[in-house]
């Protein structure tokens, strides 16, 4: 009784060493808190770093790409034409249609020719109610600058169409003089689009200080800092932005220099915090600027600070539980050390007493000797047990494996029997031949599962794939027509070769054929279409069922262990958990999903191999 309150005490100490580790671990967090967060948000910045880098080269490409494009357009000589003769009036839907075409080639929205005046005689948009014909943009400095012999380009919300877009002009030419303009817009919604890959918010401000590019919407046409009224008039006249949009964006920069610098967005009562990163652009005045919540990175600081604690926890407990096992077995081996002293007393108390009690002390010998032959039976019983527990988990395995070629041979007998009683001599002995090779099958499986817990990877070679599956379906055909069902496979021109073993690539096919078509019992329609291609490294092979499909949220399920959706008797689960350890020796992979059309699919992803004209897999 006083051994048992000793081990119930150490429970509180145990509670007071686990509570006490645990204000350690928020001490310690709280102390490390600031440079978990300065490591979290020197990752956040080389992130900010990149995308900035993706933002500079796509502006760049969009640069690159449209810069050339109205000069090379304005060099159609029947442009040129229709601005020197207005009364050609014939030409112009042949002009609209070739500029519709010519938007379309490269990505424009719009494309379209104006006269020394500004007002647009062609167009691609021709057909549409916000169509440019009869407009006037002698306004927009584009025009302008083209019109006096200089290609350019431009930034502006679209008075026409509403849409925001980069404008490309060059002048049409006859020979030295300038006779009209070309202009080629392009949407700038697609580059923003580009940049929402993640929950960091990216915008472009141009030379003014305007944001014209951003993931964030709200953010649109709001200004950096004030504008002057040099600016606002130059805006109102070239009618680049609706003044009204213009508004001045709330915010302020703490940090700069070696520090991250943080930005306080929002009015007053609404601000949210960023981490900020800037970068100049290709265009003169251009900036792109990077913000990520701080809120994501307190939250990855918050949950790494967490997990660290959680680690330290389970060590500790850990390290409790050893501490406490080894404390009982101390107290064992102490009172197990205190009756053998106490033994050795009695016994030199009782040595007057040998004689009388001589008889007592070999009848205990006996019961001894007798309890440790007793003790030794039942060790030797439990180790056959062991021995039992373990072939009954590799018998379980066998017979799944062994069942398909069983079942192929009974096919295959009952057909002999039926041919026998029809005197078809011929087709008896090709059964019989086929239960020869159903049985050499059981025999190669046998060995096979024997080296089944080899090293992984050993004893491949290339194996032709086609042919394996051809032979996978021939060995299940007794029971493709035991269930009225069809198996399609069209084999490739030319035949692939794919890194495997060749006896157990066709077991995983038999498998997974097998549990197609026990998926197809219930339908009308039973077919089976097996696919195999080339996809450069790797090889495909495609098998997918009419079935049911499988059952919602169990696709990972399928290939574990003893887990099955048949009947109980139908199956014991083992066969695409063998299958996918299979595959996987070979370096590749085992998938299942349900196809859009109905049915399941599966997949098997091979190493490609090359192999010369002969070569047979092993």
């Amino acid at each position: 009784m006083m051994k048992t309150g000793t081990s119930l005490a150490g429970v509180p100490k145990a509670t007071a060493v686990v509570l006490t580790l645990c204000v350690l671990c928020l001490l310690l967090g709280l102390a490390s808190y600031s440079r978990v967060q300065s490591f979290f948000m020197s990752r956040a910045n080389d992130e900010g770093v990149a995308d900035l880098r993706l933002v500079s080269v796509t502006i760049e490409q969009l640069i690159g790409r449209y810069d050339p494009i109205p000069a090379l357009i304005a060099g159609d000589p029947e442009f040129r034409e229709l601005l020197i003769d207005p009364s050609r009036a014939d030409m112009v839907p042949l002009m609209n249609e070739k500029l519709r075409h010519l938007a379309r080639d490269v990505g424009a929205s719009d494309i379209y020719v104006m006269n020394r005046s500004g007002r647009t005689i062609a167009a691609s948009n021709y057909r549409e109610e916000r169509s440019f014909i009869g407009e006037r943009f002698d306004y927009r400095p584009y025009f302008l600058h083209a019109a006096a012999g200089e290609a350019t380009r431009y930034h502006a919300l679209g008075t026409t169409s509403g849409e925001r877009g980069f404008f490309f002009s060059a002048p049409i030419l006859d020979g030295l003089e300038v006779v009209g303009v070309l202009a080629v817009k392009i949407p700038v919604d697609p580059l923003e689009d580009l940049w929402r890959a993640n929950d960091r918010e990216i915008f472009v401000s141009d030379l003014n200080g305007v944001i014209f590019l951003s993931t964030d919407s709200s953010l649109l046409f709001r200004t950096l800092e004030p504008l002057t009224r040099g600016v606002r008039q130059r805006i109102e006249e070239t009618r680049q932005f609706p003044l009204s949009v213009l508004e001045s964006l709330s915010f302020s920069v703490t940090g700069g220099g070696e520090d991250p610098v943080e930005v306080l967005l929002g009015e007053p009562g609404e601000e949210r915090r960023f981490l900020s990163d800037s970068a100049s652009l290709v265009l003169p005045g251009w900036h792109a600027t990077v913000l990520q919540p701080m809120r994501l990175i307190q939250t990855r600081t918050l949950f790494a600070l967490a997990t660290w604690g959680l680690v330290v926890l389970v060590l500790t407990l850990a390290m409790l539980t050893i501490i406490q096992w080894r404390a009982r077995l101390a107290e064992r081996m102490e009172h197990e050390r205190s009756q053998r002293e106490t033994l050795e007393v009695m016994v030199r108390e009782r040595t007057a007493d040998l004689d009388a009690a001589n008889t007592s002390l070999r009848s205990e010998i006996e019961e001894r000797k007798a309890a440790e032959t007793r003790l030794r039976k039942t060790q030797a019983e439990l180790v056959q047990a062991g021995k039992l527990a373990a072939l009954g988990q590799m018998s379980a395995a066998l017979s799944h494996e062994i069942n398909q070629p069983l079942a192929g041979i009974k096919s295959y007998a009952e057909n002999a029997a039926q041919y026998l009683e029809r005197k078809r001599y011929d087709e008896v002995g090709t059964n019989i031949s086929h239960i020869s090779k159903m049985i050499d099958r059981v025999a190669r499986i046998s060995a096979h599962l024997r080296n089944f817990a080899r090293r992984p990877g050993d004893q491949l070679s290339a194996i032709p794939v086609s042919e394996v599956i051809a032979e996978s379906v021939e060995l299940v055909r007794p029971h493709t027509r035991r269930n009225e069902a069809e198996i399609v496979f069209v084999r490739p021109d030319q035949e692939i070769w794919a890194i495997g073993g060749r006896l157990r690539l066709q077991q995983v096919m038999v498998n997974v054929l097998t549990n197609a078509i026990d998926a197809m019992r219930d339908q009308a329609r039973r077919v089976v279409e097996i696919t195999a291609s080339d996809r450069g490294e790797y090889v495909e092979v495609r098998v997918r069922d009419t079935g049911t499909g499988l059952p919602e949220n169990e696709e990972e399920l399928i290939f574990e262990p003893f887990f099955t959706t048949k009947q109980v008797g139908s199956g014991m689960g083992l066969g695409l958990s063998i299958s996918f350890n299979i595959i996987r020796d070979f370096g590749g992979s085992l998938s299942a999903a349900n196809h859009p059309d109905g049915g399941a699919e599966f997949l098997v992803t091979l190493k490609k191999a090359y192999a010369p004209a002969g070569l047979v897999a092993e």
